[in-house]
């Protein structure tokens, strides 16, 4: 599924959409975010995060790599991986995922680690072309999907 998020207003909807699946979920959601710079992904992110209540700020994680939300008893990442090197800075964060782990994964530049092949995975990819804004949905879960089509753009 391909959705045109080239005007801003579009991208709050897309969050609005990925928060409405998010609210009654439980379990861990693991979105793995592809895009060149500047295509939207922690813009996406910080839309999420609003429409599940967040009201701080929602900064990049470029150079912290990780940055780390707690809303409503529910531990939520946000990750930046560009700089990584390899997989071991990944596990050097000490942030430990399993199969028991609950919550919201956001990894940016996902390329740079493996899957981790559990929980709900759910992969975004983020395009520029021809100066327009696209977001492709890849995932295994009708459930999002259809969450996803009810999105009124």
């Amino acid at each position: 599924m391909k959705i045109n998020i080239t005007d801003l207003a579009k991208t709050e909807e897309v969050g609005k959409g990925i928060a409405d699946y998010l609210s009654s979920f439980t379990g861990l959601a693991i979105f793995y975010l592809d895009g060149d710079l500047g295509t939207g992904k922690t813009t996406l992110v910080r839309e999420v995060l609003k429409n599940l209540g967040w009201n701080g700020a929602v900064k990049s994680p470029t150079f912290s790599i990780l940055e780390e939300y707690k809303l409503n008893g529910r531990d939520i990442y946000h990750s930046d991986l560009y700089r990584l090197n390899n997989e071991n800075d990944f596990e050097m964060l000490g942030l430990e995922i399993n199969e028991k782990t609950t919550g919201i994964l956001f990894i940016e530049w996902p390329n740079k680690i493996s899957k981790f092949n559990f929980g709900n995975e759910f992969f975004l990819k983020l395009i520029i072309e021809e100066k327009q804004r696209f977001i492709e949905f890849k995932t295994s879960n009708q459930e999002f999907l259809n969450c996803i089509n009810r999105i009124n753009i």
